[in-house]
């Protein structure tokens, strides 16, 4: 693909505890490691000591129906109800627990606490996502629109062209995202979180299946950030 316009930023989000719904944002900070706040707190089965697995562990799929927010510095969590505990709130691990029906804990991710848990996987900096890629699944023979929160992006980008998973011919590139300048790194390989239910999502398999036949179970990049600076919703995107 050749440089110049890609589209423009449509939705910014970020997910301050791993596994929850995320929050939107209408600008973000983006550093090496993404967005600020983003993915530095899970939630723990305390009697395993194991990370919440809703893509591939039945029990944890109630994490996606709380959201996860940053208030100043600590993440926050909201329930169906309405109700938002601090994760370091000594309510909250009996509130999980009433919201899932087995002990679960809040903690940080690292390695220098007892408290802490080390990250099961290497998380990318920014995960990026178009339109253009939504607009091709959903042409696949699915009946609706597919909602981006499926993907769980830091980034979409609205983008002018036909649908198509552009996103695959950036790799190696230097992306403009505002007044940032990040470069893709490599496709983001799909998982069963793609077709759990969410509030005003019903479970699809189906979006995974069609992934995996149509584009090697691809959709989106990661990206990582060699110019940080803030990015805002409406600001246009560009390939270098």
């Amino acid at each position: 693909m050749n440089s110049g316009a890609i589209g423009i930023i449509e939705e910014i989000w970020r997910y301050p505890v791993s596994s929850l719904g995320g929050e939107p944002l209408s600008s973000a900070q983006l550093g090496a490691d993404g967005a600020l706040g983003d993915r530095t707190w899970c939630l723990v089965d305390p009697q395993t000591n194991k990370p919440a697995t809703p893509e591939t562990d039945q029990r944890w799929r109630a994490a996606l129906f709380l959201r996860s927010r940053l208030a100043d510095t600590v993440p926050e969590i909201g329930f169906p109800d309405g109700e938002w505990l601090a994760v370091t709130d000594n309510r909250l691990s009996p509130r999980l627990e009433r919201h899932f029906s087995f002990p679960v804990e809040a903690r940080p991710y690292g390695d220098g606490e007892p408290s802490m848990v080390k990250n099961r996987y290497l998380p990318s900096p920014v995960h990026l996502v178009t339109t253009a890629s939504l607009d091709r699944l959903s042409s696949y023979g699915v009946p609706w629109r597919i909602s981006a929160r499926r993907f769980r992006p830091t980034i979409l980008v609205r983008t002018d062209c036909e649908p198509g998973f552009i996103e695959s011919m950036w790799l190696g590139r230097d992306i403009r995202v505002g007044s940032v300048m990040m470069r893709a790194t490599e496709e983001t390989k799909r998982c069963g979180m793609t077709m759990i239910a969410q509030p005003n999502i019903v479970e699809e398999p189906e979006v995974l299946r069609t992934i995996v036949r149509q584009n090697r179970r691809n959709l989106g990049i990661y990206c990582i950030v060699t110019e940080p600076s803030t990015i805002a919703v409406g600001d246009k995107v560009t390939l270098a």
